[in-house]
């Protein structure tokens, strides 16, 4: 039987990963070096790696966390980068104009970290099913 919150995590790991898969291909059509660049700016250390990382796990990532992929991992490197962005790009701004958006993303990605999402995830055919005893 369908639990409520199964839906809802549902529906949260959806919109996570839509969002972040828009935005990584957003970076990626603008250019991976016009990212770089803006990393660069943002003084962000190894920024030509770390561009070309976050615009990979955007993509590939958001595309997982849509079709429920590996979502705790998925959703752990999300944290991270919304820390980052937060970190080297949008604490100046303040929290309004800045990175209220971003935190909302945290929290969604650690809801999923917590609390996994089952329902209608592609990891419920690769993860073996414990047997009742």
């Amino acid at each position: 039987m369908l639990k409520n919150n199964e839906f809802g995590g549902f529906l949260i790991r959806v919109v996570l990963g839509v969002t972040f898969l828009l935005h990584g291909l957003a970076k990626y059509q603008e250019g991976i070096g016009v990212i770089q660049d803006r990393f660069i700016n943002y003084n962000i250390p190894y920024a030509d790696y770390v561009a070309i990382a976050v615009i990979f796990f955007e993509v590939i990532g958001g595309l997982f966390m849509v079709f429920g992929i590996t979502t705790r991992f998925i959703a752990t490197v999300f944290i991270f980068i919304m820390i980052g962005a937060i970190t080297y790009a949008k604490f100046p701004l303040g929290f309004l104009q800045g990175y209220e958006v971003d935190v909302l993303l945290i929290t969604m990605s650690l809801y999923l970290l917590v609390a996994g999402s089952k329902f209608l995830a592609l990891d419920n055919f690769f993860i073996e099913k414990k047997k009742k005893k």
